[in-house]
């Protein structure tokens, strides 16, 4: 949970960059793979000229800065969990659910911690399974953002046999230790990369070769590299979604 006074801060700083005079930014820059959320407030703010297939993925970004900024949940959750429920295959769609579900995720864990601590007040211990939390467990917390379960597993600190399921760890199917909200902001760690790019051409369309250590992948928007998803290839530079991020790359 965030006290008060920093994403108060937080919220200034964003309201004092929009305030001041607008930053000329390329398409790419808009999504940088180390994004500073005060930089990048003023950016998104005077973005012009982004192609339609891409409006949905300047949201995104205008969401995530939030995030980054540190705002409170309540400031973003709607829009994250409209990300991460986009239906549809295309390109552009597939890399902003993929990368706003973990958030979303994280949001659920939150509310889902809520109800656990409830448990623990009537019970003084959490419950052997999520199952023994009955009605108090919302239908809309039974599974995460993906549809899987949750990975719940209480356990017994050592010395403390006579006190059992005194702590918890919760994930998602995807990502049994996914990161609290706090730490996946506060240690955000960048998405993969290191690739060497090299454009292609297949059947008369645009394509892009991936090589790196993992990798060795020729695709095309839709396709995936190390988990990312290419979503759009422009003139010497693609944007991917990547596990909880958007970005771009240049070739």
């Amino acid at each position: 949970m965030f006290c008060s006074t920093p994403w108060r801060i937080s919220l200034l700083c964003l309201f004092l960059a929009l305030a001041l005079p607008a930053t000329a930014a390329t398409l790419p820059d808009l999504w940088p793979l180390q994004p500073n959320p005060t930089t990048l407030s003023n950016q998104l703010a005077a973005a012009q000229a982004v192609p339609p297939v891409l409006q949905p993925a300047l949201q995104f970004q205008k969401t995530f800065c939030a995030i980054l900024a540190g705002a409170p949940a309540s400031v973003w959750r709607d829009d994250i969990e409209k990300c991460a429920r986009l239906t549809g295959n295309d390109p552009v769609t597939q890399g902003i659910r993929e990368a706003a579900r973990p958030w979303l995720a994280r949001v659920w864990m939150e509310d889902l911690a809520a109800v656990l601590r409830n448990y623990y007040q009537r019970h003084v211990s959490f419950p052997d399974t999520l199952t023994a939390l009955g009605k108090d467990l919302p239908e809309s917390l039974r599974v995460d953002p993906w549809g899987q379960p949750w990975v719940y597993s209480p356990h017994t600190p050592t010395g403390f046999a006579h006190q059992l399921n005194q702590r918890y760890q919760l994930g998602t199917t995807r990502n049994p230790r996914l990161s609290s909200l706090h730490d996946a902001i506060t240690n955000r760690r960048p998405p993969p990369g290191g690739w060497k790019i090299t454009p292609q051409d297949i059947g008369g369309a645009r394509a892009l070769q991936f090589q790196s250590a993992t990798a060795n992948s020729l695709i095309q928007p839709g396709g995936t590299v190390d988990g990312c998803v290419l979503m759009f290839v422009g003139d010497g530079w693609a944007l991917l979604g990547g596990p909880e991020q958007l970005f771009t790359v240049t070739y």
